[in-house]
Order: structure tokens, then C-alpha cells, then sequence
């Protein structure tokens, strides 16, 4: 039963909270992907558009100094401020070589370079060729992917041709450089990125496993092939790869005054990796809210499981007819409520025993609480009292019952008994006992008026000869035989009290007048009511007498004087009037 209250508890209460839980975690982590995602194609956004700008600034830079050299050309002292310029220009960040070719025979050539190992000449091809038409326009460029030098080679004519010699400026400046403002800004660390041209020729990369490709795409794989098809459409875009989270996610920008485009490549799992805190998290918070909710279940239902095997236990013990089980109340909530009321339970059910023990079935409640409330009236035993007796018997119904099937027989007392009963209890009447198909009655109080009672006692008796002619009238359809009774009332000394032993007693009377009243009853004509005269002398003046005659009761050695009642004088009293008058 614990188990069962757990189980519920649990169904109920921890399966729903769990779905509510798992609910809010998969919306929360849907649109906190979905927000960092946002924020990743934002912020690329952003960030390649700085570092295409500082990129286009580096090498606008590079390029004032290469028309500066060109133009100090034409200068008388030129070689030595074109000299200074090439100097400056070899000392700006990515710059290799500057190599100023003169015609053959010309003594005034220059050529300088950071490393040794530089090519010489400018005459060697670049992986990337392009001739500076006018100050900041160039003709179409050159690739070379199997170029030995990896760099951007920028070439300037310099003079005119009927102006003297002219020169070819050669600058060679290394790709790699235009990836610093990447690494400076720090913001991809342990990611790739890229310079590509719009046909995605690769022409610096900071993915050393990448080192030996030549392109975007020429590996088969469908994210940089769709990546490419972007580029050749697109200034700036973003594309995510498959999966969920993806797998790889990639931005690109287009750096201005120049076909090439800056592309950096992010694992979609480090992009996404506080969505992954946040589902850890909030899967450990959920799994904490989720065993503490356990524990207050298993707690809760422990106390409940624990109080129910207390009230099961004492239930059965009532069962039994053991009443002295009382349950503990000591709490103001539904469990001590509870408990409170099976007590209130228990003792309602002592007091239901003691009065069917003690009083009979048939006795009125309310009496009975009344005789209950007094101690001397429930010790075995009793005292003697005046009390007015009245006893009814069915004429005949020997011969009646032989001509009837058994079941019939009883159905048919116990609809009349029923009638007779609901009578007896409006007047108060206690009763004593049934003799097959006779009632014993008494009335009665502890402090009872004896004349009132014994008025109550002869309005019972005309009362229950009325209800047993309704009886009859309600039963003519059934074809069940007509019932007679005859009713005899007495007024006499008796011993009230509790008869028997502890364990079975019975709250009633005895005495020579309980047997006389018998007597009486038998004197009575089916239909009639037949009182004594000590009876009658006590209400004399309420009472309308249809005969009075002397008899000869059984057991009695005199006669006795009797009075055949008709109805009393009170018409404020329910039935009060004979019927048939």
C-alpha cells in the first residue's frame, strides 16, 4: 500500500515535473543555440569586417609608398629619395623584397630584401602577380599555383618612356601577413582561417594540414564546395555544416579594392560549447530538483504510509470489537485530522455498541443517549420505578403463519414490526423485547412525569392500532391476510435496569407486573386497547371509554377492572381521534 502511495506520488507528481523540466530544457537549449548562433554570424560579421578593413589599410599603406616611389622617378635627386622610400617600404610588416629593375647597361638599379634567402630578381614569379595600373588600379591579376615563391608580387612600371630608361619596381609581400590582424584580434583561437581568391585559390591559410591544398573544394567536400558557391555570389555570408549541433560552421568577407576574401572556419561544437554548459547544468540542477522531489516524496509518503498503517491496524482491531485503540493527534494538518476523526470515529461506534448492547436496536437514540448519560442506569443491575408497560399480539397469526410460505411469514412480521417501531420511537416507548410476533414495551424516564408517560403510553397503543389499519389497506392488493391486534396497557412497580452479566447485558424490566400486563393484552379484542385501572385512574380525565367490564386474569387471584379504550380527550395529540368515529 506504502509502495503503492509512492508509485502514484511519483506518477503524478515527479513523472509530470520531469516532463515540464525536460520541456523547458530542450525550448531553452533550442533558443540559446539558435541565439548563439545569431551571435557567431553577428560578431564574424563584424570582426571580418574589421580585419578585411585593417587588411585593405596595410596594403593601401604599402601602396602610397610604392607611387611615391614612382613618382619621385621624375625627380632630379631621385635616386636618393626613391632609395629612402624603398627603404621605408621594406621596413613595413609583410614586406620581402623591393627590387627596382633597370634596363640593360643602366648602372642605377636597386634591389634590397629582409632575408637571404629572397629570390634576387623580381623577374621570379609570385603565386600571385599584380601590375599596379595608374596609383591604385591593377591590371588582371596573375595566378600561379605552382609558384615556388608563396607571396603577392606587386609590380610598377616607373618613368616614361621619353623621359629615359624606364624601371619596373618588383615588391614581393608575404601573404601570411594579411592573417595578423586574425591573430592579433584572437577571437578564433584553435580555429582556421583563411585568404582565398573569388575562385578559391587558397593563398594563405593558418591550418598547417591544409598546406599542401591549392583550393577550396578540392578535396570532395560538400560544406567548402557549397562555402565556395557563397563566395562567387556573395560579399559576405555565413554556412553552417550538418548535424546538431553542426559539425562545422564558417564565415567569410570580402576584402575591399581586392578579389580576395577572408574565410574562417569554427567547430560548431565550440561555437555552441556554452549551449553544452548550459544543457550540463541544467541537466545536474534538473536531476538535483528532480532527487529532491524524490526525497520529499519519500519522506512524505512515509509519514502518510506509516499514519495509514496505524489507522488500517486500528480499523482492524475495531473490526474486532476492540475499541481501545486510539490513534495519536499530534498535528494540526490533514494527517492529524485524520487521525482526530477516527477517534471520534471509534468513540461514535462504543457508544453505538453500548446502546445496541445495552438498549436494544429498536430503542430511540435519543433516549437512549438520555438513559446513557446517567451511570446508575447502565450498572448491571437496577432499582424499582413505577413505569407504564404496554404489550401488543397479533390475533391468530398461529393459524395465519401455517397457511403461508415461511419467507412470507417473516416478510410480513418485518413490515410490521417496521410500522409498529417508527410508532413506539416517536413516543418515546422503550422496548423490552419481541415474542414471535408480540412487542414489550415500557415508559419511561430516570425523572419521568408517571401520569405524562403513561398518557404517551395509551396514544402509542390507539396510534399503533391506526397504523396497523393502514397496514391492512396497503396490503389488500398483495391478497396477504387481514392482521389483528390486540394491545393491553398497565401502569405498575418494576425493576428498570441492566439484566445479565459484563460481557452480554440488556437493559430492561421485570416484575409480577410485566406478566400482568400480558394478562390485560389478551383480554383486548383484536382492534382494541385495554388499560388497567391504576392506569386509568392517573388519566381518567383524558380518556373516552368504550367499555368497562371486570376479568379474571390468569396467575390473579382477584379480579381486576379494566377499560376498553376508544381515544383521549387531547386533540392537540397526533391521532388522538379514533379513525372509525
Amino acid at each position: 500500500m506504502i509502495f503503492s502511495l509512492q508509485r502514484r506520488f511519483l506518477l503524478l507528481l515527479l513523472l509530470p515535473v520531469a516532463l515540464i523540466l525536460l520541456a523547458v530544457g530542450f525550448t531553452g537549449w533550442f533558443f540559446a543555440r539558435s541565439f548563439l548562433l545569431d551571435q557567431w554570424v553577428d560578431t564574424t560579421r563584424v570582426k571580418l569586417e574589421k580585419v578585411a578593413h585593417q587588411i585593405n589599410m596595410q596594403l593601401n599603406e604599402k601602396l602610397d609608398l610604392i607611387n611615391l616611389i614612382s613618382k619621385a622617378n621624375d625627380l632630379p635627386t631621385g635616386g636618393v629619395t626613391q632609395a629612402f622610400l624603398v627603404q621605408q617600404l621594406i621596413e613595413k610588416e609583410g614586406v620581402r623584397f623591393v627590387d627596382i629593375e633597370v634596363p640593360e647597361g643602366a648602372d642605377d638599379g636597386l634591389s634590397i630584401g629582409k632575408d637571404p634567402k629572397d629570390y634576387g630578381s623580381g623577374i621570379v614569379e609570385g603565386l600571385y602577380t599584380m601590375e599596379l595600373c595608374g596609383d591604385f588600379g591593377f591590371c588582371a591579376p596573375i595566378m600561379d599555383p605552382g609558384a615556388l615563391d608563396r607571396s603577392l608580387r606587386i609590380v610598377k612600371i616607373l618613368g616614361h618612356g621619353d623621359s629615359g630608361p624606364m624601371k619596373r619596381l618588383v615588391v614581393r609581400i608575404s601573404f601570411d601577413s594579411f592573417l595578423n590582424p586574425i591573430r592579433e584580434m584572437g577571437v578564433w583561437g584553435g580555429n582556421s582561417a583563411c585568404l582565398v581568391t573569388s575562385t578559391g585559390q587558397f593563398l594563405a591559410h593558418t591550418d598547417k594540414a591544409i598546406a599542401d591544398r591549392k583550393r577550396l573544394g578540392d578535396n570532395g567536400d560538400p560544406f567548402e564546395i557549397r562555402l565556395l558557391d557563397q563566395i562567387r555570389h556573395k560579399d559576405f555570408g555565413t554556412l553552417l555544416g550538418e548535424g546538431h549541433p553542426p559539425d562545422v560552421v564558417a564565415g567569410f568577407h570580402k576584402i575591399p579594392s581586392l578579389n580576395w576574401y577572408i574565410v574562417v572556419f569554427s567547430s560548431g561544437s565550440e561555437v555552441l560549447e556554452p549551449v553544452r554548459q548550459f544543457r550540463n547544468y541544467y541537466a545536474l540542477a534538473g536531476f538535483a530538483c528532480l532527487a529532491v522531489i524524490l526525497l520529499l516524496i519519500r519522506l512524505t509518503t512515509r509519514r502518510v504510509g506509516r499514519s495509514i498503517a496505524e489507522i488500517s491496524a486500528a480499523a482492524e482491531k475495531v473490526e474486532g470489537g476492540d475499541y481501545s485503540e486510539k490513534l495519536p493527534v499530534d498535528g494540526t494538518d490533514e494527517i492529524g485530522q485524520l487521525n482526530r476523526s477516527f477517534n471520534h470515529m471509534i468513540e461514535g461506534l462504543k457508544q453505538r455498541d453500548l446502546i445496541e448492547h445495552t438498549f436494544g436496536r429498536y430503542v430511540d437514540k435519543k433516549v437512549a443517549k438520555e438513559l446513557m448519560s446517567r451511570p446508575e442506569a447502565l450498572r448491571l443491575g437496577g432499582e424499582k420505578r413505577t413505569v407504564t408497560i404496554m404489550m401488543s399480539d397479533i390475533r391468530n397469526f398461529t393459524g395465519l403463519s401455517e397457511k403461508l410460505q415461511p419467507e412470507d411469514v417473516i416478510k410480513l412480521l418485518n413490515r410490521y414490526f417496521a410500522r409498529m417501531i417508527a410508532v413506539i420511537e416517536h413516543y418515546k416507548g422503550i422496548i423490552v423485547d419481541f415474542y414471535g410476533d408480540s412487542i414489550l414495551v415500557f415508559f419511561n424516564g430516570l425523572e419521568a412525569d408517571v401520569p405524562a408517560r403513561a398518557m404517551d403510553a395509551v396514544r402509542c397503543a390507539l396510534e399503533m392500532q391506526h397504523e396497523m389499519r393502514s397496514f391492512n389497506k396497503e396490503k389488500r392488493s398483495s391478497k396477504l391476510p387481514v392482521l389483528q391486534m390486540g394491545i393491553g396497557v398497565h401502569t405498575g412497580e418494576v425493576i428498570v435496569g441492566n439484566i445479565g452479566t459484563e460481557s452480554r447485558a440488556k437493559y430492561g424490566i421485570v416484575g409480577a407486573d410485566v406478566n400482568l400486563t400480558d394478562r390485560i393484552q389478551a383480554t383486548a379484542s383484536a382492534g382494541k386497547v385495554v388499560i388497567s385501572e391504576k392506569t386509568y385512574e392517573m388519566i381518567a380525565d383524558q380518556l373516552n371509554v368504550s367499555l368497562e367490564f371486570n376479568a379474571c386474569l390468569k396467575g390473579v387471584e382477584d379480579q381486576k377492572q379494566l377499560y376498553e379504550i376508544d381515544s383521549v380527550e387531547d386533540n392537540n395529540a397526533e391521532n388522538s381521534e379514533n379513525p372509525e368515529n
